[in-house]
């Protein structure tokens, strides 16, 4: 027994040891593995910043040479620019929001990396848009909300003694993602009608606002009535309901708008694509304008009717990637007075109307022909046509009074156009009307807006 038990022990020292210098060795190989792994995470970490960083800075020399663009076509807005670098804004958080938004705008090939992926989104609901259009029977109206559906009883009984309002039964198809809508079988791209219920406070904060900073100026307001502002299924000869509170609550000012009757009154001042009113449209908000600023004066008269062999396919199109209609770019052609014009405070032109009588158009599909023609959208436009014996006007106005800017500035000494959605960009400043209007010696003040822009705190002045 003692031998077998000096054995047994002998035989569990050497076991002992074996599973000791295994456990060594793997501790060795898992050891020379860890390293390993390390080392092939760091070369790949490297590579992939190396990559990032030649990326990134491929992208920057390439704004660079390119330039920083202005304006997104695609999207229909202002590109946001590279911030200037400040040690406020960097301790904010400013600096670095700024500039990630900066490079997502301003990046080589965005626009059309988002235009493929917009196609991509129209071409998978062009069919199932074409079955809507010959299949659905059902009525909009019974898609309405509680309260909707609430404030027509109301309006019902208010209007028992009065004569019934038409009410159609047309359907809004919508078009690539719902933003954009067919109303009915018609080719032309509409909006669907906002909710003056749901406006009704932000529609009065402006009008606290605006006749604060203008009191003692002699103050208008144009209301441009689009889709977004018209059921088309009520619409008729009465006065907008927009409209109507506008003039309830902008009291200090002499209000007028655009007055849309029919579907078919808006088909003849809107474009088939675009949100902006063409030819007919802007020129009847132009008399519309002078008649409520100067009332009895005599407007301009368009000397020719100018239809340029190039097809426009405005913002609708461009934000669905829809381009199945086709109209040619029309606009009237007027003879100017003599006048100067300055961009954010430089001598310049504004539209190209020259180079479009000249065949200096684009043919590119999408391409902004409202835009290039009539001018760009920018802080600050200025047009002086030297008639000391005449008032000066201040605008501030989106990009609808770009066809109609040169028109009205016509009747004026000097007319000033301020965009409020590009001043502090472009000015590095927010805008002050007291000081600006005591400045440039303002008689009158016309505001000119949507519904987008009555609501959206685009035009919203800073307190």
């Amino acid at each position: 027994m003692g031998k077998h038990s000096v054995e047994k022990k002998s035989n569990d020292k050497i076991i002992k040891r074996i599973k000791e210098q295994h456990y060594k060795e793997s501790r060795k190989v898992n050891s020379r593995q860890n390293t390993e792994i390390k080392k092939k995470n760091i070369i790949i970490n490297l590579i992939f910043v190396m990559a990032s960083f030649v990326v990134i800075f491929g992208f920057c020399i390439g704004i660079m040479i390119r330039g920083q663009r202005d304006q997104s076509v695609i999207e229909n807005r202002a590109l946001t620019k590279f911030p200037k670098f400040s040690l406020a804004d960097f301790f904010s958080g400013k600096y670095q929001k700024d500039l990630e938004s900066s490079l997502s705008d301003q990046m080589v090939g965005g626009q059309t990396i988002k235009e493929k992926i917009t196609s991509g989104k129209a071409e998978k609901v062009t069919d199932l848009q074409t079955k809507i259009l010959a299949n659905l029977n059902i009525s909009e109206s019974n898609v309405q909300n509680k309260d909707e559906q609430e404030q027509n009883k109301q309006e019902q009984n208010v209007q028992e003694q009065e004569k019934p309002k038409e009410v159609r039964n047309i359907k809004y198809i919508p078009i690539s993602g719902g933003t954009v809508y067919h109303y009915g079988d018609s080719p032309y791209m509409v909006f669907k009608c906002r909710s003056l219920k749901n406006n009704k406070d932000k529609i009065k904060k402006m009008a606290t606002s605006y006749q604060k900073h203008f009191e003692g100026i002699d103050s208008y307001f144009y209301f441009v009535n689009t889709s977004k502002s018209i059921d088309f299924n009520k619409v008729d000869d009465t006065e907008n309901e927009f409209l109507t509170y506008i003039k309830q609550v902008f009291t200090d000012f002499k209000c007028d708008g655009l007055k849309i009757s029919s579907y078919d009154q808006y088909k003849e001042y809107f474009y088939q694509t675009d949100h902006h009113w063409n030819y007919k449209g802007s020129y009847q908000g132009y008399k519309d304008v002078i008649n409520l600023l100067l009332p009895g004066e005599d407007v301009l008269e368009p000397i020719e009717t100018k239809t340029f062999p190039v097809y426009y396919y405005g913002s609708n199109a461009r934000t669905t990637a829809v381009y199945t209609n086709k109209e040619k770019f029309t606009v009237y052609d007027f003879k100017f007075p003599k006048h100067t014009v300055y961009v954010n405070g430089y001598l310049s032109g504004y539209g190209n109307r020259d180079m479009y009588y000249n065949n200096g158009y684009s043919t590119e599909k999408g391409y902004n022909h409202y835009g290039a023609f009539y001018g760009g959208d920018y802080a600050e436009v200025v047009f002086d046509f030297n008639q000391p014996e005449k008032e000066n006007l201040l605008v501030i106005a989106p990009s609808y009074s770009n066809a109609i800017d040169r028109l009205v500035a016509s009747h004026f000494n000097k007319t000033y156009y301020i965009d409020l959605r590009h001043y502090q960009n472009q000015f590095g400043k927010t805008f002050n009307p007291e000081e600006y209007c005591k400045k440039n010696k303002i008689d009158k003040f016309l505001l000119l807006i949507s519904i987008d822009h009555l609501t959206n705190g685009n035009f919203q002045l800073a307190n």
